[in-house]
């Protein structure tokens, strides 16, 4: 019996002091980390706000790289976050949204956590200023709860802070070994191919290596440009390629944005080896579901439908990236619709 007493006296005395801890605790607190990173303010900025750069330097990321990160919208857009689901425990699931963006200045957030069906909600920051070519980053997280919740504003500091200086660190890292002269948002141009305009950057001689790096960076400043212009795009992220050297292992390639709709042509219905495509009188198409990988048969069956139709080809080859990592994790879901255009005089 003493000893009963003894454990629900034991018992009694956690629960007081569970709860007076809880009264007393702050019912919000602020968590901030900062660090300098040697760029421009400007190439800091759009490294932030992409979320598809996260992966390279967010430190929940790294806990779990098998996560599902679905995106949604673009800088500019009304909604414009992401939202991921994890098996790991300490990643869970929940959604991220900048809801207000200053200039280059500042990036506004919001968080919701989903850990086994309790939802937890926070705001953050991340505050830029520059020096000398210098950029510092300071990112933050406001925890508000209410009682008795509010005892974890005593540990949030030690709880996140960690991750914070390790995204920080890995973000100073990944920013300061990206050479920025050869993307920026100064080399963005509006031109027309085929009667379609485009806000695009180009790179000429670009290693077949590089190209997913130069089209991650290239992207989010040409719809930077876009959005300080007022220039709404009508259409998906587009590659357009002016050369491709499989000798020596170089594109001329450029990363492009439609934004005019070319006026609807008559189209026929042809067949390739991979499946079926379409053509018009001066160009021919065809829409390829799956990763990028898979695009090699598909240029491959077209070349040689132009070859045995004795077509010229003309002026860039057309990749419209209609679903793609934006849109989904699973790249078997990617969709890419690639077209070809071609001289209509035929030579025998």
């Amino acid at each position: 019996m003493k000893i009963f007493k003894g454990i629900l006296f034991t018992v009694v005395i956690i629960i007081l002091t569970f709860l007076t801890a809880a009264f007393f605790a702050p019912s919000s607190v602020t968590v901030e980390r900062s660090i300098i990173v040697n760029a421009t303010q400007k190439n800091v900025f759009d490294q932030i706000s992409d979320f598809t750069t996260w992966p390279e330097w967010d430190a929940w990321y790294i806990k779990d790289t098998n996560q599902i990160r679905k995106y949604v919208g673009r800088l500019g857009d009304t909604e414009y976050g992401y939202h991921w689901s994890s098996d790991n425990k300490h990643v869970a699931n929940g959604s991220m949204y900048f809801n207000s963006i200053v200039d280059i200045d500042s990036l506004i957030y919001d968080l919701s956590f989903d850990n086994e069906g309790e939802i937890n909600k926070a705001s953050g920051y991340f505050y830029l200023s520059e020096n000398n070519g210098e950029t510092t980053v300071k990112w933050g997280m406001l925890s508000s709860l209410d009682f008795p919740y509010k005892v974890l504003n005593y540990f949030m500091d030690a709880m996140v802070g960690q991750d914070f200086e390790t995204g920080l660190g890995n973000f100073k890292k990944y920013v300061e070994s990206i050479d920025f002269k050869k993307i920026s948002r100064n080399n963005v141009q509006l031109i027309n191919e085929f009667g379609v305009d485009y806000a695009l950057i180009r790179q000429d001689s670009l290693p077949m290596g590089d190209m997913n790096l130069f089209f991650s960076k290239s992207y989010p400043l040409v719809y930077d440009y876009l959005r300080t212009k007022g220039i709404k795009p009508v259409g998906p992220s587009t590659g357009l390629y002016y050369a491709w050297d499989e000798v020596n292992f170089i594109t001329d390639v450029a990363a492009a944005v439609p934004v005019s709709i070319l006026l609807p042509k008559n189209y026929e219905s042809i067949d390739f080896e991979f499946g079926a495509g379409l053509r018009t009188d001066n160009s021919v198409s065809c829409e390829l579901k799956g990763g990028y990988s898979k695009s090699y048969s598909a240029h491959t069956a077209i070349n040689k439908w132009l070859e045995d139709n004795h077509k010229t080809m003309e002026g860039p080859v057309i990749e419209e990236y209609v679903k793609g990592p934006y849109d989904t994790k699973d790249s078997s879901d990617y969709l890419t619709r690639i077209t070809y255009h071609f001289l209509e005089t035929e030579s025998n």
